[in-house]
């Protein structure tokens, strides 16, 4: 059984089997375990990394590489108190939750704390998919019912409704609509494109780069149309003008076409009079009906917004991102769950609900080559595509992201709970899963007594982790966290999304703290030492926590040198040496943020309270670092790990941190990292 005391000198400290972590990683990196797919949350770190930094934590440093993976594949029970400061979305606790340890999570983020509360707990699905029945009867057939067409007089279920904006040229006053192409979806052999003039859809040859519509003979080039990247080019006269300038959100928006569903195929076809018309009669429905629904009428705030997406595009509050179908829909949906009067069941469909809202809203696109809706955060910004997909809000048999398949999704990830499983690659290097035995059912409280009274096992806080007052001091064996990563994401901007709907609903201490959470603003004033001041005060109260024998672990990638002086000097004044540093892959293969500059590798990062044994006085650091260096560059090289430019210079600047905080020198962290050519 693996230990359930941090050794004196961990595994972890000494090195981690990285390659065989970063093949199990690559692989979760694209499709991630059922508990991890619950909700959204952005950059979520590998259960599988996570999992390995546990048992590394716990082993002792002259444990062998089969050791540790016969813990990784078997059953664990650890007696340890694991705190993360920065929970986010959940992995780490759910991995020491895993493995039998008390967790106790800490967010300034109201929906990571709700989302990681529905990770931890226990959940009777059972109860879940019979109460999913009752609201299909009560509000999942009539929001069907919304999302219907008509072709030869029969009525089909609609899977995708396309939408178009349509702004009107300075210069003349034509319509011109913002098409780039003229294409819906392809494959290998053939391609469903639509007339530029009367928007008629045909399938016609993969190869065509253009044809005749059979309707009007127009000649329609599918490559060639009134809009580039922001800009529109008017067909009359010639003038360019960005598209954004000369629209108001989805008041300028124009439907097109549908994707709908007959005898168990897909078809698309032209938005006809009769598509527009029962449109019409929806959006009139909902406006007689609105004050019946809870529907967020928060503005989208802008006081030093770090992306303006959506209000530069004429959105200004959350409702406005969301179409009259889709609000009268989730209208119906949310009062329905209100009805359900267990909390706990009624939880797990506002769980379901908030996540689906990522597919049913105004800024989903469609992925031509997968003929499937793109959600909104698929890349982590607020993208403002010109060509909307409107999904079916409760869902055909088609369709991604619809609320039926949310709660499905939830469903799953509870049954994944009762039977844990690790991936596994055997000789034949095919996947395998191997199930560990292990379960996560987690009694959480956000009382702090019930935690030390053992009336729970997992304690969520919803505040600022500088001042963790409920927490008893020296109390925590590891520290397992995963900090915000200085300007690359601004979480709260994003999570708001979510919580204007459900915000009455998720315990909240301190509402969705835009302006305060722990973010490197650059439309801000001292930006880079509010980041640094913040950080420190938390490591500080970390080491309170911490017992004195205990461990901290996180992981953190950045390509800007400031990130790694702001993170190296937070660690040295709160009172930490780093005693290593590892690359893990932290990331999988992906169209999405997988540019040259796009890193990949995270360093993971052990520290330990300053004390005798781990004050290392390092006298010469370039030469140091040298050392350390020239050992990383012929490991990475022997074994063949995939590591871009950008990784390196990553990993490299948390090797400089690593050594700043072993001197007992007064040297500048920025100035060692100055010692990287860029």
């Amino acid at each position: 059984m693996i230990s359930s005391k941090i050794p004196k000198k961990s595994f972890i400290e000494e090195q981690l089997p990285i390659k065989g972590i970063n093949k199990l990683a690559l692989k979760e990196g694209n499709y991630k375990k059922p508990i991890y797919r619950i909700h959204k949350w952005w950059a979520r770190r590998l259960g599988s990394v996570v999992r390995s930094q546990i048992i590394g934590a716990l082993l002792p440093s002259d444990a062998s590489e089969e050791e540790f993976w016969n813990h990784f594949y078997s059953k664990n029970s650890i007696d340890i108190t694991v705190l993360d400061p920065f929970m986010g979305g959940g992995t780490c606790l759910v991995e020491a939750k895993k493995m039998g340890a008390k967790t106790v999570g800490v967010d300034i983020n109201p929906l990571a704390c709700f989302i990681t509360k529905k990770e931890l707990e226990d959940c009777d699905y059972k109860k879940v998919e019979d109460e999913l029945k009752i609201l299909e009867n009560k509000a999942g057939k009539k929001i069907r019912e919304l999302y219907i067409t008509e072709v030869n007089g029969k009525k089909y279920p609609i899977i995708n409704v396309f939408w178009v904006y349509e702004a009107e040229c300075p210069s003349c006053s034509n319509k011109v609509r913002s098409y780039s192409n003229y294409k819906i979806y392809y494959n290998d052999n053939e391609q469903y494109v639509f007339c530029k003039e009367c928007e008629e859809v045909h399938k016609i040859d993969r190869n065509l780069e253009e044809f005749e519509c059979e309707y009007c003979k127009t000649i329609t080039n599918i490559n060639k149309s009134p809009y580039n990247r922001g800009i529109c080019t008017c067909n009359d006269c010639g003038e360019r003008f960005r598209l954004k300038d000369y629209i108001a959100g989805r008041e300028n928006l124009a439907m097109f076409a549908l994707e709908y569903e007959k005898k168990g195929q897909r078809y698309f076809k032209k938005a006809e009079k009769r598509d527009l018309e029962i449109y019409e009669e929806v959006r009139d429905k909902f406006y007689k009906n609105k004050e019946k629904y809870r529907i967020p009428d928060s503005i989208i705030p802008t006081e030093n917004r770090e992306d303006m997406r959506p209000v530069t595009h004429g959105y200004n509050y959350y409702k406005e991102l969301f179409n009259e179908r889709q609000l009268l829909s989730l209208g119906m949906l949310y009062n329905s769950i209100m009805e359900i009067e267990d909390r706990s069941l009624r939880e797990w469909f506002i769980a379901g609900f908030s996540d689906s809202l990522a597919c049913n809203n105004l800024l989903c696109s469609y992925a031509y080559g997968y003929r499937k809706l793109t959600p909104l955060f698929s890349i982590h910004a607020y993208t403002v595509p010109a060509r909307p997909v409107e999904n079916n809000v409760w869902g055909a048999s088609y369709g991604r992201g619809t609320f039926e398949k949310a709660m499905q999704k939830i469903i799953r990830s509870k049954k994944f709970c009762k039977e844990l499983y690790e991936s596994r690659y055997d000789k034949n290097d095919r996947l395998d899963k191997v199930y560990t035995g292990e379960e996560v059912a987690s009694i959480v409280t956000n009382d702090a007594k019930d935690f030390y009274d053992n009336k729970s096992d997992s304690l969520i806080l919803n505040r600022n982790s500088a001042k963790l007052d409920e927490v008893e001091d020296n109390s925590v064996d590891l520290i397992l966290t995963d900090p915000p990563y200085y300007d690359n994401l601004h979480y709260s901007e994003l999570a708001d999304f979510y919580y204007q709907w459900i915000k009455h609903q998720i315990n909240s201490n301190e509402g969705n703290p835009i302006q305060d959470s722990l973010y490197a603003n650059q439309t801000e004033d001292n930006y880079h030492e509010d980041y640094e001041r913040c950080l420190t005060d938390i490591f500080k109260e970390g080491y309170k926590k911490l017992k004195d024998e205990g461990i901290m672990i996180f992981s953190y990638h950045h390509n800007k040198k400031e990130a790694w002086a702001a993170l190296g000097n937070a660690i040295k004044e709160a009172g930490f040496v780093i005693t290593n540093v590892l690359p893990v892959r932290s990331e999988g293969v992906s169209g999405y943020h997988s540019s040259e500059g796009s890193i990949k590798w995270d360093s993971i990062i052990v520290s330990r309270k300053k004390k005798k044994e781990f004050n290392i006085n390092v006298s010469n650091i370039k030469e140091e670092l040298t050392k350390s260096l020239q050992y990383w560059i012929d490991y990475i090289k022997n074994q063949k790990l995939e590591m871009k430019e950008c990784d390196k210079l990553s990993f490299y600047r948390s090797l400089a941190m690593m050594i700043y905080t072993k001197s007992n020198n007064e040297t500048n962290l920025l100035s060692i990292l100055n010692l990287f050519n860029e």
